[in-house]
């Protein structure tokens, strides 16, 4: 608990400092031990730390009592969410079981209950980073615009040490500059999505690999790797191709590491009906120069961040369905989300959804202290 509050003693106070009886540092602890006992929003916040006052009490210095309702909702509105960001990736350093050699996949996520802000136009947009062996997030800024993710990957890389880690996006973050930052700054690989915004060189690379796999004698130039899973009523069979001779690429030094070019081809089979969905086809570059087998697990593994950090926002916290015209407050609760989901993430004894575990901590201070002292949680 030390180690939490010295990281949350220096996010920046936004406040008056002549108006401030309470620690920013404790307003936002009670925020986050009320987000984990099923709180969304500042006055639900209030309410857990007026039943918890005893315990609280226990842990905190609260000279002045429970800060109030509308304390609350001010911190969460004037805080930076990117000195948010800061600490939040500073507390996820700490955790021992992050570790190096991992993939890490970036992707954008939409809070829809900001969606009525200034029209589309207020809608928020969370670009975060997700460890897919440990199932946690490690980061997360914000953006105004799903266009803005472009801007807002290179301030997400600098929060993070990602030496050996291979970095999976979609083809949003298909730019030169952004694979430039992971090669040669944060001595990373990359496996980037690839589609029609990088003008020709889709074109080209998929007449290429269509090309190439159609041709009998072009057998030598790809290596490839086929996977069949059977799972709710399904067959999905996946032909992945490894193209690793690029030199025909006339811009291919302008994309810094490049070294092969992956199309995978996924077709599912209904089991009942026996009916076959058209064949899907994606393209992705990259740095990556390990085997066939690894580099479509990496692929693979990009999709982890929608299944288990975008649904269990959406179902286990209900994100999209809390609307708050202040879109810093938006981001803030955002972040508070994503380190209470990593919180019930690690406290592995209990086998439920998070939505469970955060009805649990809400009915059981036993259990609620279990999640949030966790003993692997700082090194």
């Amino acid at each position: 608990m030390e180690n939490l509050i010295a990281i949350l003693e220096k996010v920046s106070d936004p406040r008056q400092a002549w108006k401030i009886k309470h620690k920013l540092s404790d307003i936002l602890l009670i925020c986050l031990f009320a987000v984990t006992c099923n709180a969304n929003s500042a006055l639900e916040i209030y309410d857990f730390a007026v039943s918890r006052k005893q315990w609280l009490n226990t842990i905190l210095s609260l000279e002045n009592g429970i800060p109030s309702r509308l304390t609350f909702a001010r911190v969460l509105q004037l805080i930076s969410p990117k000195a948010f960001a800061v600490a939040f990736t500073q507390i996820m350093a700490s955790v021992e079981s992050i570790s190096k050699g991992r993939i890490v996949a970036i992707d954008g996520k939409a809070i829809a209950g900001t969606y009525h802000n200034e029209g589309r136009k207020g809608l928020v947009y969370m670009v975060g980073a997700w460890c897919n062996e440990n199932k946690l997030s490690l980061a997360q800024v914000k953006t105004h615009d799903k266009s803005n993710e472009i801007t807002a990957i290179p301030e997400l890389l600098d929060l993070l040490d990602l030496k050996g880690a291979v970095i999976t996006m979609d083809a949003m973050g298909c730019q030169k500059d952004i694979v430039k930052k992971i090669v040669k700054e944060k001595k990373a690989d990359y496996l980037i999505g690839l589609k029609g915004n990088q003008g020709t060189m889709y074109q080209e690379f998929m007449e290429y690999a269509q090309s190439t796999i159609q041709e009998p004698r072009g057998k030598d130039e790809y290596e490839i790797y086929r996977t069949m899973e059977k799972s709710h009523g399904r067959i999905e069979e996946r032909n992945y191709y490894l193209f690793r001779n690029l030199e025909w690429f006339s811009d291919k030094k302008e994309w810094l590491g490049l070294s092969g070019l992956l199309l995978t081809e996924s077709r599912r089979t209904d089991v009942k009906s026996g009916k076959k969905a058209e064949a899907e086809i994606r393209l992705y570059i990259t740095s990556m120069k390990g085997t066939i087998e690894e580099i479509a697990q990496a692929s693979r593994s990009h999709w982890g961040i929608e299944n288990n950090l975008h649904w269990v926002l959406d179902v286990g916290f209900r994100e999209d369905q809390w609307q708050t015209r202040m879109n810093i407050e938006a981001a803030n609760l955002s972040q508070l989300r994503r380190l209470s989901a990593n919180l019930l993430k690690l406290e592995s004894d209990y086998n439920a959804s998070i939505q469970r575990k955060r009805y649990r901590c809400s009915l059981d201070p036993d259990y609620m202290d279990k999640v949030l002292f966790n003993p692997c949680l700082f090194s």
